[in-house]
């Protein structure tokens, strides 16, 4: 499963900036989650997958409102530097809606941005044609924004309608934001958009990550951005 975790601050360096705050007994959240702080209520999770207003930071404890101590308890440490950096190695699955030996298009990609993608990799999860070529990290060398198509240097087997990978953006990709999550708050939905708030500020495709900062942030540009 994927999740958010600090990874570094663009003020303070390595440095963690972790709150303890108020959160109802019975909220349900995951370690890793993006949240937001509801005054009068606490720590929620963000509500839908629109993400498009400004959040708090990311939890750093899961929990899941029924477990006896912490998990149920009235409070949650959460990562809330407005200039956080948090890390993410993403397990939200992209689906083929065709392809070749050279290509995987998946038609709903967002943003329709050309060249956003050069430079990431396409992750193999299966291929219908051989599933020798499941696990591969493939370098993407190309993309076209209107039809949603990865393009690489020729796989083993070709690609088709319904086969799957994880996606890992490259550095082209650095600075855009738009993405929805995924409903769990855990995780960048690549073919949704709507969201404003999250904003990729580097990659490490070849390590399956990419590093993230709350564009629209609580207790920093929120209000101001608005």
């Amino acid at each position: 499963m994927a999740y958010f975790k600090h990874a570094y601050d663009l003020v303070v360096g390595n440095t963690e900036i972790l709150k303890p705050l108020p959160i109802v007994a019975a909220t349900a959240i995951e370690k890793g989650e993006i949240v937001l702080f509801t005054p009068a209520v606490g720590v929620a999770a963000v509500a839908g997958t629109d993400f498009d207003d400004p959040a708090l930071g990311v939890a750093t404890e899961p929990h899941d409102g029924a477990t006896a101590g912490r998990q149920s308890g009235t409070e949650i440490k959460v990562s809330c530097s407005p200039t956080a950096v948090f890390e993410l190695r993403t397990t939200n699955i992209i689906t083929a809606t065709g392809g070749s030996t050279t290509t995987f298009v998946v038609a709903g990609l967002l943003p329709q941005t050309d060249n956003l993608w050069i430079g990431g990799r396409l992750e193999v999860v299966t291929c219908a044609a051989d599933a020798s070529i499941v696990g591969a990290m493939i370098p993407i060398t190309d993309s076209t924004g209107a039809t949603g198509t990865l393009t690489f240097a020729t796989q083993i087997a070709a690609f088709a309608a319904n086969d799957t990978a994880y996606l890992h953006p490259g550095p082209l990709a650095i600075g855009e934001f738009g993405w929805d999550l995924t409903a769990d708050g855990t995780d960048v939905d690549w073919d949704t958009s709507g969201g404003q708030a999250l904003q990729l500020v580097d990659a490490q495709p070849e390590l399956k990550k990419s590093f993230w900062k709350l564009r629209l942030h609580q207790f920093g540009t929120g209000a101001g951005a608005l």
